[in-house]
């Protein structure tokens, strides 16, 4: 007997201040359409209006899903998460309010045919907002570096500096005599970099903290290149490693293989698909460029290097993150640090 059949099946289209829930039995019909104020509260008298009966409800990924996702499985809702680039081209249509894509992520849900996006738990969720904060205040920081590039741009003032932001090049704008209201600009830019400096260095601390105290993330600095942060956004983005039975489909979730286009007999190959986690892409695209800097720990900076006389800077740079990739699932798949065989031994043999 199938175990679906006295279940409720929920479509929910979650919006800022008005959702729209869909449920359908086993067979289809509708029991009840209603929208209702985004509030937990309102959402609560709607879960318990069917209290007795194994719920389970589908929502897409949204500003505000965390929270409800969350809330509603405390609930005892069975919650799934739907992609929603795969949801449209399945259930596009002319048509279409929220009423209409309550009903159709229902339908999806309740035939099987729902599109998964993964539901991380809150632990991989927490690691995924702590590196986007620390990368919010490096943004936050250039953007402030820039204002005082364009006040010295407006004024005509060259420097022979290295890092202007260094110890040599604050002093001199410090010095500057400038009109106002740039006198009086400057020096709150400044000191908004001094702030953000101290704000970035305790983010740091945290995901260090962090990385220091899971296992996984622990194996993933053995890797020459990973450091700390680039550690937690790895686990951030992938989290649970059993998702991806094979380092070739981690590699499609990252978007770094080529895309590939058929018809008949031909096939070819183009540039990589940039789909998935664009974090997990970016970070291993940036790993694999500090490869080459990698002196006291053997890595891939050789084959990189390699590669880029060859190839070309962008094609070294694309397969060497493929191979640090491989060999990110070797290791949580393994449960064993990185080891590389030292160049005087012989060809660098990585866990992949």
């Amino acid at each position: 007997m199938d175990n679906n059949i006295n279940k409720l099946f929920i479509g929910l289209d979650l919006h800022k201040n008005t959702s729209s829930f869909c449920v359908k039995n086993y067979d289809g019909q509708v029991l009840r359409e209603e929208q209702i104020l985004t509030d937990k509260n309102q959402f609560r008298g709607f879960i318990n209006s069917f209290k007795g009966q194994k719920m389970s409800l589908v929502l897409e990924p949204v500003s505000q899903w965390y929270t409800y996702a969350d809330f509603l499985e405390s609930l005892g809702v069975e919650v799934h998460l739907a992609h929603p680039m795969k949801v449209k081209a399945i259930a596009s249509a002319r048509i279409k309010n929220d009423k209409i894509d309550a009903a159709i992520l229902t339908d999806l849900l309740r035939t099987n045919c729902l599109p998964k996006a993964y539901l991380a738990p809150a632990p991989v969720r927490n690691w995924k907002e702590i590196v986007r904060f620390r990368a919010s205040l490096l943004n936050l920081r250039t953007q402030v570096k820039n204002k005082i590039h364009a006040i010295l741009h407006k004024h005509g003032l060259k420097h022979t500096f290295s890092n202007l932001f260094g110890k040599a090049g604050t002093v001199w704008l410090k010095t500057l005599n400038l009109p106002q209201p740039f006198a009086t600009n400057l020096p709150t830019w400044l000191n908004l970099i001094d702030y953000l400096t101290v704000q970035i260095k305790q983010a740091e601390q945290r995901v260090e903290q962090l990385v220091i105290e899971q296992p996984a993330a622990k194996l993933l600095i053995s890797i020459s290149g990973i450091s700390y942060v680039s550690a937690l956004t790895i686990m951030g983005e992938i989290g649970d490693i059993k998702r991806f039975p094979s380092a070739k489909q981690l590699m499609g979730y990252a978007g770094l293989v080529p895309s590939t286009y058929s018809s008949g007999d031909t096939v070819r190959h183009g540039r990589i698909t940039k789909t998935g986690s664009k974090w997990l892409r970016y970070i291993m695209i940036e790993s694999a460029q500090h490869q080459q800097l990698c002196k006291k720990k053997p890595g891939f900076g050789s084959y990189y290097l390699k590669l880029k006389q060859r190839r070309g800077t962008a094609t070294a740079t694309v397969a060497t993150a493929r191979k640090l990739l491989a060999v990110v699932w070797r290791l949580l798949v393994d449960g064993r640090p990185f080891q590389a065989t030292p160049p005087h031994c012989g060809k660098t043999r990585p866990l992949a």
